[in-house]
C-alpha cells in the first residue's frame, strides 16, 4: 500500500485511489497504548491505504499548563480548554521550548511510535502536528488575538518558541518511522486576512514544517471556511488537504486553475454521517473526474465526528476498492 500511497502523490495512474478515515477515539486516548489499539483496528477493520494519527486537539498545549474537558467528544463535540496559563499578556513570556520525549509530547511519541511499529512498513502513519498561531489559540482560551494586536513582541517571541517545540516533535515523529507531517492550520482564514497571516502566522508555520523536511508525505490541512488557499497552497508540503465539497474551491476547480499538488479529501462529513451512499458516490465521482483521479487520495476534508457508523465507512472503502458493485 505504500507503493499505491506514493504513486499518487506523484501523480501517476494507480489502479485505484489510496484511501483513509480519520475520527476521535475519546476516553481512549489520553493512553498511548490504548490510542495505538484503537487505530490499528479501526485502520485494519476498514483497509486504510495510510493512517493519519488521530491524538486529541489538546495534546499540543497541555505541557505548557492547560487544563481540557474532554467530556463533549463522545457526542460529537470538541475538546474545552477549561484553565489556561495565559491570562495577562505577560504571560506569553513563560512560554519556553519543550522537550517533545517529555509530558505529554512524549505520551504522543510513544503512540506514534506504537503505529509505526505495527503499521509503518506497509501502511505509512501521518503524525498530527499543530500549526503555532493554533497552538497558540489553543493555549490562551481566546486571548490570542488580543494580546498579539496589543503586545505583538510577546506573543512573537512565545511563538517562536511554539514553532521550535513543533518542529523538533515533528523532526523525531518521523525519525520514528512516520511518512510525514499532517499539519494542521486552523486560523489561517480570510477574517483574519492574508497581510496579518502572512506576517504572524506563515513564518512560524515553516519554521514548524522545517522538522518535517525529511518526511516524504507531508499534508497541510486547510481547516474552515473562507481559507486562505492560495496562501497556504504554497507551503513546502507534498499535498493539500481542506474541506472539499464542503468550503471552495472544488478539486476541479483547484486543477483548472493550474494547481498541481496532489489533493487528499472529497469526501464531505455529512453524507458519511447520515449513511447517504448516493451522495457518498456523488463525492467519489466528483473527486476522481478529473484527469481519471490522478493525484487524488481519499479521505473526509477533516475528522469525523461521532457518532461513527464503522459499517458505512467499510462499504465505502469497498466501494473505493471496486468491491461493490
Amino acid at each position: 500500500m505504500s507503493d499505491l500511497v506514493r504513486a499518487a502523490i506523484a501523480g501517476e495512474a494507480t489502479p485505484r485511489p489510496p484511501y483513509a478515515f480519520w475520527t476521535h477515539y475519546p476516553e481512549t486516548d489520553l493512553d498511548p497504548d490504548a490510542i495505538a489499539r484503537e487505530t490499528i483496528a479501526f485502520a485494519r477493520a476498514t483497509r486504510q491505504d495510510f493512517v493519519k494519527s488521530m491524538p486529541n486537539g489538546l495534546y499540543c498545549v497541555e505541557d505548557w499548563g492547560v487544563r481540557a474537558d474532554y467530556s463533549e467528544i463522545a457526542q460529537g463535540g470538541a475538546a474545552q480548554v477549561v484553565e489556561s496559563p495565559i491570562l495577562t499578556p505577560e504571560d506569553w513570556r513563560a512560554i519556553r521550548r519543550l522537550d517533545p520525549t517529555a509530558g505529554t509530547l512524549g505520551r504522543e511519541l510513544k503512540h506514534l511510535s506504537l503505529l509505526v511499529d505495527a503499521l509503518g512498513g506497509d501502511v505509512p502513519v501521518l503524525a498530527t502536528v499543530f500549526s503555532p498561531v493554533t497552538i497558540a489559540k489553543k493555549l490562551s482560551g481566546g486571548a490570542f488575538a488580543a494580546h498579539a494586536r496589543s503586545h505583538r513582541a510577546l506573543v512573537r517571541a512565545a511563538l517562536d518558541e511554539i514553532a521550535a517545540t513543533t518542529a523538533d516533535f515533528a523532526a523525531r515523529a518521523i525519525a520514528l518511522g512516520c511518512a510525514g507531517a499532517f499539519f494542521a492550520v486552523q486560523d489561517a482564514t480570510a477574517t483574519l486576512g492574508a497581510p496579518a497571516w502572512s506576517e504572524l502566522g506563515m513564518d512560524h508555520d515553516l519554521a514548524a514544517l522545517q522538522g518535517a523536511r525529511e518526511g516524504w508525505f507531508n499534508v497541510v490541512h486547510m481547516h474552515g471556511d473562507d481559507i486562505l488557499f492560495d496562501l497556504l497552497t504554497t507551503y513546502p508540503v507534498h499535498v493539500l488537504n481542506w474541506h472539499v465539497g464542503e468550503t471552495e474551491p472544488g478539486i476541479a476547480g483547484y486543477r483548472a486553475a493550474g494547481g498541481t499538488k496532489p489533493v487528499l479529501g472529497g469526501l464531505r462529513r455529512t453524507p458519511i454521517t447520515r449513511r447517504d451512499m448516493a451522495a457518498v458516490q456523488a463525492d467519489l465521482d466528483a473527486a476522481l473526474s478529473t484527469d481519471r483521479g490522478r493525484g487524488v487520495l481519499l479521505s473526509p476534508g477533516c475528522v469525523i465526528r461521532h457518532p461513527v457508523d464503522l459499517d458505512i465507512l467499510k462499504a465505502i472503502a469497498a466501494r473505493i476498492r471496486g468491491e461493490d458493485s
